[in-house]
């Protein structure tokens, strides 16, 4: 059994009681588990102080939902996402877009994975890590290999990942034929034109957001901060490029860690990336 627990609402949105939402609208979910990440524990806080710093924004013109947080009372990783899939599977039958706030990057295989039994993705990754470090099966993954794990599932059938730079240890650059890899400075040359043409017109994507892609000036909360990253506005401007122009059929925003913090100005900058989001999204709502 899992618990989901209602708590501080993103931009006050109702929760699940709301019957009057439009079908593709956002719903948001809460995973507050840092399992997948040993070493720098703290995204598991990221849910809680991202709907915090939410209510510090205008609210958008869209009202969507959230439906609070699944909360992390497992015994391993594993179980904890299978718990999460279930509730993105309500989310799905529900005709919404599920919008999912970790959390370690580890918890993104939970929403792909059950996505993936409706219909084939493009996925996008914003990261300033591949995650794709060496992984041995058939056990539980955590957020260095998160991305290889994901890629070995059947459906998945191009990756864009955007914001590499740097070198970690294990993290693979050559990600396969059916992946493209844009460092963060040549992220930063790219055209509305020339970086939608990245992304397949016929497949949906899954937005998955790593706040590390952008510089540690401006988010210096997360658990592997890496120097030369994008900022925050060409963050949200690609992403507004997707929206307006591709499926979107479901996001999340991960590895905020307000352990790492300086108060809380990388939830604030999560927060303002979902507002912006949320601006955008009626051009999903009139895909349907």
């Amino acid at each position: 059994m899992h618990e989901v627990m209602q708590c501080d609402r993103l931009f006050s949105w109702p929760g699940r009681e709301a019957l009057d939402i439009p079908a593709r609208s956002l719903c948001v979910l809460g995973a507050p588990t840092d399992k997948g990440n040993a070493i720098s524990r703290g995204a598991a806080l990221a849910p809680s102080a991202i709907r915090q710093a939410s209510l510090n924004c205008e609210p958008p013109k869209l009202t969507c939902t959230d439906w609070g947080d699944v909360v992390d009372n497992a015994a391993d990783l594993g179980t904890y996402l299978e718990s999460l899939s279930d509730q993105v599977a309500h989310i799905l039958e529900r005709g919404l877009c599920p919008l999912i706030l970790g959390g370690d990057h580890s918890i993104t295989y939970a929403p792909v994975s059950k996505i993936l039994e409706r219909r084939d993705i493009c996925l996008i990754w914003f990261d300033a890590h591949t995650d794709f470090s060496p992984w041995q099966g058939p056990d539980s993954h955590t957020h260095k290999q998160v991305l290889r794990r994901i890629s070995k599932l059947q459906g998945v059938k191009n990756i864009v990942q955007i914001g590499h730079r740097g070198i970690t240890i294990g993290d693979e650059r050559d990600l396969g034929p059916k992946s493209q890899v844009i460092t963060a400075r040549a992220a930063e040359t790219l055209s509305e034109t020339t970086f939608v043409d990245l992304i397949p017109k016929k497949l949906a994507c899954y937005i998955s957001i790593d706040i590390d892609v952008i510089d540690p000036q401006w988010v210096p909360g997360t658990s592997a901060p890496v120097p030369d990253g994008l900022n925050p506005g060409a963050i949200s401007q690609m992403l507004t490029w997707i929206i307006r122009n591709r499926e979107v059929i479901a996001l999340d925003v991960v590895e905020v860690n307000p352990r790492q913090d300086l108060g809380s100005s990388s939830s604030q900058v999560a927060a303002n990336l979902l507002r912006n989001i949320a601006e955008s999204w009626e051009s999903q709502i009139a895909k349907q």
